[in-house]
């Protein structure tokens, strides 16, 4: 476990310029809709969180399907894997840095809904649901992205993790356990309280199982070979 946390530390280290400026995002948007009248209305702020929820997935995406790339272009993944770290945990440690990385964003998020809007019981239930929403769209994609990362290009693997989180909205009722993404993602109403503990717990379910088979490719590639 010490090893997963040193890894994730390196991530979200390596990212923290990007993760910076990215918390302060959402009160940067927020201020567009604040001024000059110094207040928003509810439905400046749902579309403010619509764009916002859909950048930070984006992102996350793309960070987590660089990541291995980039540890091979630098010759570090051989000197962290011969020092007795599995590839699953190489891997869950790259996937828990881009989980702090979504939480700080869909946290401060969070935060600039309650700064519109203002504290109330109501308002703390719109939190909650778009906090582990948020997260929990991450987390799958992030796992899909390092899964396709193991034998494609990054972008490339970014964009058919995309594509099979996104291509089920075309869907008029996607299948939750082929597309938690969609019933996770605020596609409806992205001021709803509704949490989809379901489709959070199989995207949670399938995280670890891409991450199970992105360990197994791992295993059969070789890492020792440049990239340049």
């Amino acid at each position: 476990m010490t090893s997963v946390l040193l890894l994730s530390r390196n991530f979200v280290r390596q990212n923290r310029w990007l993760l910076l400026a990215f918390t302060l995002w959402p009160f940067l948007l927020g201020a567009f809709s604040w001024f000059p009248h110094h207040r928003a209305t509810q439905e400046d702020v749902a579309d403010d969180v619509r764009m916002e929820v859909f950048y930070g997935v984006v992102v996350v995406t793309f960070l987590t399907s660089t990541a291995i790339y980039n540890e091979k272009r630098s010759r570090r993944i051989v000197g962290v894997l011969s020092k007795s770290v599995s590839r699953f945990e190489y891997l869950l440690g790259l996937w828990t840095g881009a989980a702090f990385f979504a939480a700080l964003y869909f946290l401060a998020t969070c935060l600039s809904v309650v700064w519109l809007l203002g504290p109330s019981e109501a308002i703390l239930r719109i939190e909650t649901a778009l906090l582990l929403g948020g997260i929990g769209a991450s987390l799958w994609m992030s796992a899909a992205g390092l899964l396709f990362s193991t034998f494609l290009y990054p972008f490339v693997a970014a964009t058919l993790a995309g594509g099979a989180a996104f291509v089920p909205l075309a869907l008029s009722r996607p299948n939750v356990v082929l597309a938690p993404v969609a019933s996770l993602l605020p596609t409806g109403d992205p001021l709803s309280a509704d949490i989809r503990w379901t489709a959070l717990a199989i995207a949670l379910g399938e995280s670890v199982l891409f991450l199970v088979l992105a360990a197994q490719i791992l295993g059969h590639r070789d890492l020792t070979v440049s990239i340049e």
